[in-house]
């Protein structure tokens, strides 16, 4: 049986996380399904990772000091929690902030909803989604014991799997993990090692295509793997 492409949703669902420059989704000029990424601020249409001829069809650059609520939630679409992990954070608006080209999102202790923390994410859903295509973040990590930033999909449909994790850190580490969780015999995943995560910004990518999938750091590819998602 041959498996249907879903639409993915982007969540960046953390304890602790800064990104800078600009959501974008790009894709390729021979007609092939858009996708999302995330450019560097001053690009004019590029991916920071694979070649080809591709063009912009979201993107965020976090201008000003509001966030835009045209393409953000503060929320899963379910809950302001992930109980399934199960989280010790509660997700509120008042732990994402904007500041003229960063998004920041913060975790600090605070009761609530029976939580120990209350932290900040953005999600897309409901907002904009994808099949195929490529998707960038530029982030700086935090570190710190318990910490887990995190940049992935969801399926639109509500449904899982897919997923696919462009990039997870547990932030007492130096180590980012990949992964595609679909069906069994689709499941992939994989462990890059980036000394300065905490230090300076990174540009974490992914290109879903038809058949495959590649994850790039700071433009260069780390890891690819046939898939049949």
């Amino acid at each position: 049986m041959k498996r249907t492409p879903r639409r993915l949703a982007l969540a960046s669902a953390v304890v602790a996380l800064s990104l800078f420059g600009a959501f974008a989704a790009f894709n390729t000029g021979s007609g092939a399904p858009s996708g999302v990424a995330v450019a560097h601020p001053g690009t004019t249409g590029f991916p920071d990772g694979p070649g080809g001829d591709w063009r912009p069809v979201f993107s965020d650059h976090f201008a000003g000091t509001v966030l835009d609520v045209t393409h953000w939630s503060t929320c899963y679409y379910w809950d302001c929690t992930n109980r399934s992990q199960p989280e010790l954070e509660w997700y509120e608006a008042s732990q994402v902030s904007v500041d003229n080209g960063t998004l920041s999102l913060t975790a600090t202790p605070g009761q609530t909803h029976g939580k120990q923390y209350i932290s900040g994410m953005i999600s897309s859903y409901g907002k904009f989604s994808f099949t195929y295509g490529y998707m960038q973040v530029v982030a700086k990590l935090p570190s710190g014991q318990g910490l887990w930033p995190a940049f992935w999909t969801l399926p639109e449909s509500g449904g899982w799997p897919p997923e696919i994790d462009v990039m997870e850190n547990w932030a007492q580490t130096k180590t980012v993990h990949v992964f595609l969780h679909g069906a069994q015999s689709a499941s992939e995943q994989d462990s890059l090692l980036v000394p300065t995560l905490s230090d300076r910004f990174h540009t974490y990518g992914v290109d879903w295509e038809p058949g495959s999938i590649s994850w790039y750091v700071d433009g260069t590819l780390q890891a690819h793997f046939a898939i049949s998602i």
